[in-house]
C-alpha cells in the first residue's frame, strides 16, 4: 500500500476525531468539526480528490496511525493537536478529558501511544495549539488581506525547537535521537510541506556534540532496562513458587491404613477432601496403635511423627488450627 503524505497523516487524522464525537451522534460529524479539516487542507493546498485518494487507502478510522509512528516530530504533533482541536471544538472553554466523549478520549489516547512523546506536552502545547490556530484561520487571513504563510512556518520551526529543548530538559536523549534521526529522514519531504528548516544545522551541531552523552546515556538505560527485566523476573518466580507453595499445602496426600484414610499432612479422612489441607501447620501423620482416651482399649489413629499429637481435623472455619509443637 502506498504511504500517505506527512499533510495527509494530519488531516486524516483530525478528519478521525470529527467521526469519534458521540456527544450527540456518533456516527457523525458537525459541519464545525469538518470545517476545521477543510481549513487546514486549505493550507497544505489538499484538493478533495488527493484527500479522498488517501482516505480510502485505510479500512478503519485509525489504521494512519500506524504510518504515524515512523514519521517526523512535526507532523506528529501537528497531527495529535489537530485532533484535539476537533474534538474540543464544542467545548473550546476547557481542554481535559471531561470536555470530550469516552470515544474521542480513547481516540486521543490511541495517537498518544503511537507517537510516545506525552511527557513534553506541557511544554509544546501552548506553542502547539497557537500554530492550530494560525492553520484553521489561514483562510480567513487571507480573505482579509493578510498571507499568513511566512507566520505559520515561523511557528512550525519554533515549535521543533520546543519540543527538542523539552527532550533535552527532560534528559530524554534517546528519544532525542530518535527524533532527530526521522527529520533527517523526511528532511525533503518536510520541506516541502513545511519550507526550510531553519534550526537543521543548529541540530546537526547538537548532535555531534550529544552522540557520546547520548551513546553513554542509552547504555545507562538498557542496563537499568535488564536489571529491571531481572528484578521482574525473580520477582515473578518467587511469586510463581509461593503460589504453588500455597496450592501445595491445600492438597491432601492421602494413605489408607488398616482400612482407614487420612491426610499425610493434616490427618483428615476422605470427608474433609472438600476443604484445604493445612500443611503449613508442620504435622507429618503415619496411622499408630494408640489407647483411648476413655478406657482401656486401643485403636488406630493418625499421629504426628514430630510432635506426638493425635490427628486434628482441618476444619472449615479454620477455627482450630493446631500447629505441630516442634514446628
Amino acid at each position: 500500500m502506498e504511504n500517505s503524505k506527512i499533510d495527509e497523516l494530519i488531516c486524516l487524522t483530525a478528519w478521525s476525531a470529527a467521526f469519534m464525537d458521540g456527544q450527540k451522534d456518533g456516527s457523525k460529524a458537525t459541519e464545525d468539526e469538518k470545517n476545521i479539516v477543510r481549513a487546514m487542507r486549505a493550507f497544505f493546498k489538499m484538493d478533495a480528490d488527493r484527500f479522498n485518494t488517501a482516505y480510502d487507502r485505510y479500512k478503519t478510522y485509525s489504521d494512519h496511525l500506524i504510518e504515524l509512528q515512523d514519521k517526523d516530530p512535526i507532523t506528529k504533533i501537528v497531527a495529535r493537536y489537530s485532533a484535539l482541536k476537533v474534538a474540543f471544538k464544542e467545548n473550546e472553554d476547557g481542554a481535559d478529558k471531561s470536555n470530550l466523549s469516552d470515544k474521542e478520549w480513547e481516540y486521543i489516547k490511541k495517537i498518544d501511544d503511537s507517537i510516545n512523546i506525552k511527557i513534553v506536552y506541557n511544554d509544546i502545547k501552548d506553542e502547539a495549539y497557537k500554530l492550530l490556530d494560525l492553520i484553521i484561520n489561514y483562510e480567513k487571513e487571507k480573505l482579509d488581506g493578510y498571507n499568513p504563510d511566512s507566520q505559520i512556518i515561523v511557528n512550525i520551526w519554533y515549535l521543533l525547537r520546543e519540543f527538542f529543548n523539552s527532550l533535552e530538559k527532560n534528559n530524554l536523549f534517546d528519544v532525542w535521537e530518535e527524533n532527530y534521526l526521522a527529520l533527517i529522514k523526511y528532511k525533503s519531504e518536510m520541506q516541502d510541506v513545511f519550507g526550510e528548516n531553519p534550526f537543521l544545522k543548529e541540530f546537526d551541531e547538537k548532535y555531534k556534540k550529544q552522540k557520546p552523552l547520548i551513546s553513554n546515556f542509552k547504555k545507562e538505560k538498557l542496563a537499568k532496562e535488564k536489571q529491571l527485566a531481572k528484578e521482574k523476573a525473580e520477582e515473578e518466580k518467587q511469586l510463581a513458587k509461593e503460589k504453588a507453595e500455597l496450592e501445595k499445602n491445600k492438597t491432601h496426600e492421602y494413605s489408607v491404613s488398616n482400612g482407614i484414610h487420612y491426610c499425610k499432612y493434616c490427618g483428615g479422612d476422605e470427608k474433609w477432601r472438600q476443604f484445604d489441607c493445612k500443611r503449613e501447620l508442620g504435622h507429618k501423620y503415619t496411622l499408630r496403635r494408640v489407647q483411648n482416651k476413655f478406657g482401656f482399649d486401643y485403636s488406630f489413629q493418625p499421629v504426628c511423627n514430630n510432635c506426638g499429637d493425635i490427628r486434628h481435623y482441618c476444619q472449615p472455619d479454620n477455627k482450630y488450627e493446631f500447629k505441630c509443637k516442634v514446628k
